[in-house]
């Protein structure tokens, strides 16, 4: 179920039937050229319509989401003193949190007693990741979509301190227009993710937790006007 309004609680914790808040709708795998001998060459990430945000971010790990800081993706907010994390990356596998196997057991059981739909709250770590980006004037009469190609298991995105949108369905990819939340100079990309949501009920199947929450990211930037694309 898709809806317009971002609780911030509901969504992971509460509702199974709320999968994605603001988030634009499912499509093939495609990519935007700015012209045709640039969509032959079928450099995915290459293209001049997208800017790759992966390498290094700003992070801190929180116990749950209680004690996460509800402002830290404004634009003045300090993360000086926080660490710095490679994206994509899983942040257990970066020294953060603990690696577990699941098998016939949810990895939160033996730590809170809980019921489904409902997602755990005291034992259920959240991760906030911080980037600052450079938008020029040029950009800011573009439509931008920024697009997340993997997030385990929920998240919020924020842009200069506003709550765009949430999404969960850890594999699939998850786009969100930020158009009118940019302004030209610095830019600062939040995004707050949830080990576990009310989906992971139907997510934990056998598998190592340690690869979860990770996440790759890049802003697709179409054009009004002749633009190529193709599907890859």
């Amino acid at each position: 179920m898709e809806r317009n309004f971002v609780d911030g609680y509901v969504e992971w914790q509460a509702n199974p039937e709320i999968t994605g808040v603001n988030r634009l709708p499912q499509h093939a795998t495609f990519m935007p050229y700015a012209s045709f001998e640039e969509a032959q060459k079928a450099e995915r990430y290459a293209s001049s319509r997208c800017k790759v945000l992966n390498g290094k971010w700003k992070f801190k790990l929180y116990k749950n989401y209680a004690y996460r800081p509800s402002d830290f993706a404004q634009v003045h907010y300090d993360t000086h003193n926080w660490d710095t994390v490679q994206v994509p990356g899983s942040w257990q596998m970066q020294g953060y949190d603990q690696s577990q196997y699941c098998n016939v057991r949810y990895p939160w059981e033996g730590h809170e007693d809980i019921c489904p739909p409902a997602a755990p709250t005291k034992h259920n770590p959240v991760g906030c990741y911080v980037k600052r980006i450079h938008v020029g004037a040029d950009l800011l009469q573009k439509r931008v979509v920024l697009c997340f190609e993997g997030v385990e298991s929920a998240f919020y995105l924020y842009v200069n301190g506003q709550r765009v949108g949430y999404s969960e369905s850890s594999f699939n990819r998850a786009e969100f227009d930020v158009t009118r939340y940019l302004q030209e100079g610095s830019n600062v990309i939040g995004v707050e993710v949830y080990r576990w949501c009310t989906g992971y009920f139907l997510a934990g199947v056998p598998g190592y937790v340690a690869w979860a929450v990770s996440f790759g990211m890049c802003i697709f930037i179409p054009l009004s006007g002749s633009t190529f694309g193709t599907l890859c």
